[in-house]
C-alpha cells in the first residue's frame, strides 16, 4: 500500500502555498505524516551585497527576511494545529527546483504537495518553471495543485491513464492503492489513436495484470475506459471534468521513452490544463539526476548526523 508517512510540501507563502498544504494534511491525516514545509531562499545575497556581507544594510535585510520566514511558518503551523500531522519547517538556500528534487529524494520523502501557482499568479493554463522542472526531474511522486481543495479534500474517485506501456503503467500501482484506501472508483483510461481505433475488448487483452501492481487490487471498483484522441491530453482532461474526478494518477512518461530531462506532453498539458489534483509518477529506471552530501554518505555506507 502507498503510504504517506513523510510529506514534502515547498512554499513561498502565498494563498495557493497555503491550498497545497491544506491538500497534504486532508491526504495524508490518516497516517499522521511528519510534513516538511520547505522554503528555498533563492537570493540569500543579492549581487550588490556579495562582497560586504558584513555590511550593516545587508545585515538588516538578512534580519528582516528571517523574522518574517519565522512569522509565516508559525501562521501557517498554527493553522493545522490539533490535526493529525507533524508540521516542521526549514529554509535551504539555492535554486528552488534543484533544491525540491535534492531534499526529496536524500531524505525518502514518500510525497511532495505544490501548488501549480505562487506569487506570481501565473493564468491557469501556465505552470511555473519551478513546478515543470520538479515533475520532471523527481524520483518522488509530486501531487500538483491549482485550487482549494474541494468536498475536504475526500477522494471519490480516480482516473488513471496509461498507454499500457512499461512506463505508462508505472502509476498504477499508486492509483490502485489510493483508490482502495479512499474507497474510490478507479477509472483505467486508455486513449486509442483516430487512425487505428481501438476496441474496449482489444484494449482489456492488453491490460497488464493488475494483482502485479497491487495485490488486493480486487477490493477496488474500476472501470476500463477506451477513448480516441489525436491529443490524448484533451480527452484526460475532458473526462475528468465530465464524472467529476477527485485526482488524477498518471506517469511522467509513456512508451516513447523520453529522456528524463523531458517530461511526456500529454503529462505536461494535463498539469498544466486540469483544475483536478495531478499525481506525477516517474518510472523506477530514472536514477537521481542531482547529487546531495547526505546521498552520497549513503553510498560510501557512512550514516548521515542524526
Amino acid at each position: 500500500m502507498y503510504e504517506l508517512r513523510r510529506i514534502l510540501v515547498p512554499t513561498d507563502f502565498s494563498k495557493h502555498a497555503e491550498n497545497a498544504l491544506e491538500y497534504a494534511v486532508l491526504l495524508g491525516e490518516r497516517f499522521e505524516p511528519d510534513i516538511v514545509l520547505l522554503h528555498v531562499d533563492e537570493f540569500p545575497v543579492s549581487p550588490l551585497g556579495a562582497n560586504e556581507v558584513r555590511d550593516d544594510a545587508v545585515q538588516a535585510y538578512q534580519e528582516r527576511k528571517a523574522a518574517f520566514l519565522e512569522e509565516q511558518f508559525s501562521r501557517m503551523k498554527r493553522g493545522v494545529a490539533g490535526r493529525s500531522v507533524r508540521l516542521t519547517s526549514q529554509v535551504i538556500p539555492g535554486r528552488a527546483y534543484k533544491v525540491i528534487v535534492e531534499e526529496s529524494e536524500a531524505k525518502d520523502f514518500d510525497l511532495i504537495v505544490m501548488a501549480t501557482r505562487g506569487l506570481t499568479h501565473l493564468s491557469q493554463y501556465l505552470i511555473g518553471s519551478t513546478v515543470e522542472r520538479v515533475v520532471r526531474l523527481s524520483r518522488q511522486p509530486v501531487l500538483t495543485i491549482q485550487t482549494a481543495p474541494k468536498l475536504g479534500g475526500k477522494i471519490t474517485s480516480v482516473l488513471c491513464p496509461t498507454d499500457l506501456s512499461p512506463a505508462g503503467n508505472a502509476a498504477l500501482s499508486y492509483a490502485l492503492s489510493i483508490a482502495r484506501v479512499s474507497q474510490a472508483v478507479l477509472y483505467l483510461q486508455y486513449i486509442s489513436e483516430l487512425e487505428k481505433p481501438e476496441t474496449l475488448e482489444q484494449v482489456l487483452r492488453r491490460m497488464p495484470d493488475l494483482q502485479e501492481h497491487h495485490p488486493l487490487f480486487k477490493e477496488v471498483k474500476h472501470e476500463v475506459i477506451v477513448d480516441r484522441d489525436v491529443e490524448p491530453s484533451n480527452s484526460i482532461i475532458r473526462f475528468a471534468e465530465d464524472r467529476d474526478v477527485s485526482m488524477i494518477v498518471m506517469s511522467t512518461h509513456g512508451r516513447k521513452g523520453l529522456r528524463r530531462v523531458y517530461i511526456g506532453n500529454n503529462t505536461a498539458e494535463v498539469v498544466r490544463q486540469s483544475n483536478r489534483p495531478v499525481l506525477t509518477v516517474s518510472h523506477p529506471f530514472h536514477k537521481r539526476i542531482f547529487t546531495h552530501p547526505l546521498t552520497e554518505q549513503r553510498q560510501a555506507g557512512v550514516s548521515g548526523a542524526g
